[in-house]
Formats: C-alpha cells, structure tokens, sequence
C-alpha cells in the first residue's frame, strides 16, 4: 500500500484521515501540524535553555545558514533539501525558542535570526 501524502510505500500500518490512506509519519504530521505562534510552546521552550550544540542537525543548518543574511523560505528548503512538512516543523521549534523569525516582503516571508534587525531592503 502507497501513502497518498508522501506516495512512500507503508512498512506496517496504514491511517485514514478525511479519505486519505496515510503512513504513521504523514497520520501523526496530519493530526499535529506545527505552529509557528504558540505562547506556552515559547514559554516551554525558553525554560529548557536549549543551546545551539543540542538541536538537531536540520535545526543547526537552518541557523548556520540564516548566520549569512536573510533567506526566503522556499529557497531554504531547496537549500538544505528539506520537504515543506520538514522545514515548517523546525521553524516552529526554532521559533518557539526565539531563534528564528519570519518577515513578510510582499507575498514572500524571510527568515532571519531572532535578535537581528530586519535587512535594510526590507524596511522599503
């Protein structure tokens, strides 16, 4: 059986959601999409001190490359091959704990690190 979200073959058992026949991985990304705006997810987050050594190696590439300006986020995940699921979960993890943030500019979001100001071709 092929999951109709990721089209991978599923080792094991398979999900229906609206219709939908779903691998664990796409069932589980369905029930609990990430959220960029959270305040207890901060909260949490900030409480755990978490350090750029300990996150995960997608979320330190994402911060390693923001370290060189600005970046729209499609193009991050062109980048660092990251599927749209994979980069929106971290950005929401990343955010929550205040390292990283979105800009609008025009219809396309920036990410940026969270303690930077916004580039100055932003601001026009």
């Amino acid at each position: 059986m092929i999951c109709q979200r990721c089209g991978q073959e599923i080792d094991g058992e398979s999900y229906e959601r609206f219709g939908e026949v779903l691998c664990e991985d796409c069932y589980l990304d369905a029930l609990t999409p990430p959220k960029a705006c959270d305040p207890w997810a901060v909260h949490s987050a900030k409480g755990l001190e978490s350090s750029q050594d300990e996150l995960p190696p997608s979320q330190r590439k994402i911060l390693d490359r923001l370290a060189q300006g600005p970046v729209e986020v499609s193009r991050m995940a062109r980048e660092l091959s990251l599927s749209p699921d994979e980069l929106s979960r971290d950005l929401a993890a990343l955010r929550h704990m205040e390292k990283v943030r979105a800009f609008p500019l025009g219809e396309q979001r920036f990410l940026i690190l969270f303690h930077q100001a916004n580039p100055d071709w932003a601001e026009a």
